[in-house]
């Protein structure tokens, strides 16, 4: 069978239930005297429909997710419709539907699968539930600043060869975590490398991407074999999707306005956490090369691992030595136990 084929795969009826859906068309003010094209532009913007999907199984983040729907109910670009997919938690689904009904939210989708099935299945639950022109995917513990979906949108109207956008994912502390350098900040799901400019990529995070739906129409849905499950990390599977949008001829845009913060509790920066994500990390890369057949340009691991070696180690070490920097040291020692564990875990995930 193809990877595309793999992709498209179902699995028996999952327990759906709809709360409630109902389109807003929102609200526009008085029209301005305008560019032809430019006016046209702003039209055929305005006029796409935007679907989002947020999937959620822990109560533990519920009010983030609260947070996150609030953010996505206020964008200055309406939302068609946004689509919570919660696994297995009752409670969560219960309380989802419950507050849904008090702050007013029309436009929410509720589904609910009675299995913990794993993000990549629960947002493909979502693809198909949805009625959208994009499909637009953020995760439940992050909040879309108000231009996100006109950011995404824009980003898709200027050429029709694009076929994914990503964007900026800033992290948002619940407790100091300066001292984490920003080379590390893909084992939170944040943004490393930065631009001021849309600019093409080959990646991209599950948690602030968007893709065309005739583009899935045409490469398929998330692999269900990866991605998370409950508490077992198996990450790759939005890389592994865009790398087929990429493998079909379309573009990969990662606009720096297309911008959602994204809640790092203090957990996730305790040193034995960190390690656990890095060997996690390459356990997903390993597995992802195992069994979609696609590893990461080895162009970038060469820019990512020169950087390190030629730039972020030397100068921490001379600021731990000219400074007496403990953190510049702990900065330096981590990065490197952190290499080590993806390694370990790179092979680990290829083998078994």
């Amino acid at each position: 069978m193809s990877k595309t084929g793999a992709c498209k795969r179902r699995r028996p009826p999952t327990k759906c239930i709809t709360l409630s859906i109902q389109k807003t068309n929102g609200h526009h003010s008085a029209p301005q005297k305008v560019p032809a094209q430019a006016a046209h532009e702003r039209q055929r913007e305005s006029s796409v429909d935007v679907t989002t999907i947020i999937c959620a199984y822990s109560l533990e983040r519920y009010h983030h997710l609260l947070d996150t729907i609030e953010s996505l109910v206020h964008q200055l670009h309406p939302v068609g419709e946004i689509i919570v997919v919660i696994d297995q938690n009752t409670t969560l689904y219960r309380q989802v539907a419950s507050d849904a009904g008090v702050y007013g939210w029309h436009n929410v989708k509720l589904k609910f699968n009675e299995e913990l099935s794993g993000v990549s299945y629960a947002r493909n639950v979502g693809i198909r539930e949805s009625s959208g022109d994009i499909i637009a995917f953020i995760d439940d513990d992050a909040i879309a600043d108000p231009k996100w979906v006109q950011a995404i949108v824009g980003s898709f109207a200027g050429d029709a060869r694009v076929g994914a956008v990503t964007g900026l994912t800033v992290p948002r502390w619940e407790s100091d975590g300066s001292w984490l350098p920003e080379e590390l900040y893909w084992m939170i799901s944040c943004s490393y490398v930065t631009s001021a400019t849309t600019y093409e990529v080959e990646r991209s995070f599950g948690m602030n991407m968007a893709v065309k739906r005739t583009v899935l129409d045409r490469v398929g849905l998330f692999d269900e074999r990866l991605g998370l499950m409950g508490k077992k990390w198996l990450g790759g599977e939005d890389t592994e999707l865009v790398w087929r949008v990429s493998k079909a001829g379309f573009k990969i845009l990662c606009n720096p306005d297309v911008k959602v913060f994204h809640a790092i509790p203090e957990k996730r920066l305790k040193i034995d956490a960190l390690l656990k994500r890095a060997f996690a990390g390459g356990t997903s890369e390993g597995h992802m090369i195992k069994v979609a057949r696609h590893r990461v340009s080895p162009k970038t691991r060469r820019q990512y691992l020169s950087t390190l070696l030629f730039e972020f180690f030397p100068a921490k070490l001379r600021d731990a030595i000219a400074h007496r920097s403990r953190i510049a040291l702990k900065q330096a020692l981590l990065v490197g136990m952190v290499l080590v564990f993806w390694g370990f875990g790179f092979f680990y995930g290829y083998l078994v």
